[in-house]
């Protein structure tokens, strides 16, 4: 005898990542990790990439589901903000270790100037699009990934350890600088 959708769902409800890494935790279900990963894995891995290349988006990604398996000791209310932060300070403690990480300030007179001849050359919308991104200055471009993640900028403000206005103003510059690369208009 077949069930019917609605009774397979009762008796299979689907789990909340919180739910699925507090199993992990008391029990140690490698399962539920794997839904975890399964469920967060590509958005971790484009949030790195985008702030990196393929490479240390790559390792960053392997050790930040390394931290979450010997992380036994909590259980966290919002998974995707703790991933996302693990992440994060994941990737910043390797660009440091390669002496890649750039420390800039914001202020009104930061400008990119893009050369047009450069940006006519190219065809392709979306390439031109993941230019002016990979263009922004570090803390710019981390808030307007979080953002197109799909984090609010309280939630964002949480993830870097920075003030609400501070978050604003980083995402208004990304934007502005974003338009002006692009050319588009207001």
């Amino acid at each position: 005898m077949k069930l019917s959708s609605m009774m397979k769902g009762w008796l299979n409800p689907t789990m909340t990542p919180e739910k699925l890494l507090m199993d992990f935790v008391s029990t140690g279900n490698k399962k539920c990790l794997t839904i975890l990963v399964e469920q967060f894995n590509l958005s971790l891995y484009h949030y790195l990439v985008s702030l990196s290349n393929k490479e240390l988006a790559e390792d960053a990604l392997q050790a930040t589901w390394l931290k979450v398996m010997k992380n036994k000791s909590q259980v966290h209310s919002n998974v995707k903000s703790w991933l996302f932060t693990i992440a994060r300070n994941t990737l910043i403690d390797e660009l440091r270790h390669q002496n890649k990480w750039q420390y800039q300030a914001l202020d009104d007179k930061h400008v990119i100037v893009v050369n047009l001849s450069q940006e006519l050359a190219q065809a392709d919308k979306l390439a031109k699009f993941n230019d002016a991104i990979t263009a922004l200055p570090f803390y710019q471009r981390e808030v307007f990934i979080f953002q197109q993640e799909g984090f609010s900028v309280m939630e964002i403000s949480k993830l870097t350890d920075e003030s609400f206005e501070t978050v604003k103003s980083r995402l208004r510059y990304a934007r502005n600088n974003l338009k002006n690369m692009l050319g588009t208009s207001s």
